[in-house]
């Protein structure tokens, strides 16, 4: 054989070891960046969601009967309503970024909110909800925690999300 072969050969082979390993960095690449995405979009959910906590975090107590109920339910005006429809749609926008835990806890809240005409009173369906507000809220905090600790597995997180039953059902909002 040919000295020259031998220096083709051994060229060819190293260009497609070479090419390999350049292919193979791209993909680590791309999918290190898809991963990031993914991370920033949950992140940004999941912001959205300690918005709507922080309104249900603080509470406010009746000046005539001493009960208490979340400042997010503060006030008679109808903005009330709307800032907390906004922030609960704003949260349940971004509900494919979201564990399906929280969502689920994100869905009962949002039946609790729109389950009912609208009362006379904001503050008096605060007042009366106040436990199950209060007890919702405290769930989606625990949800919230456990979930940032696993928000760097991606790969867990896709994984949840390829379910066979959607879980639709249909529920009826009104008596």
């Amino acid at each position: 054989m040919s000295p020259w072969f031998t220096v083709l050969t051994s060229a060819v082979v190293a260009a497609i070891i070479s090419g390999a390993f350049g292919l193979r960095a791209k993909w680590n690449e791309f999918e290190n960046d898809y991963y990031k995405y993914v991370v920033n979009r949950r992140i940004e959910a999941y912001e959205q969601l300690e918005k709507l906590i922080l309104g249900l975090k603080t509470c406010v107590v009746g000046e005539n009967d001493n009960r208490p109920y979340h400042l997010l339910f503060s006030s008679e005006k109808d903005e009330d309503w709307e800032r907390a429809f906004a922030l609960l749609g704003n949260v349940m926008s971004q509900g494919l970024w979201l564990s399906d835990e929280v969502f689920s806890k994100v869905t009962e809240l949002n039946y609790l909110i729109f389950h009912f005409e609208k009362p006379k009173s904001v503050i008096e369906f605060a007042k009366n909800e106040y436990e199950r507000l209060a007890t919702l809220r405290a769930t989606l905090e625990r949800l919230l925690a456990i979930d940032m600790i696993e928000l760097h597995n991606v790969k867990r997180f896709l994984r949840s999300k390829d379910t066979r039953d959607p879980g639709f059902h249909l529920i009826r909002l009104k008596h």
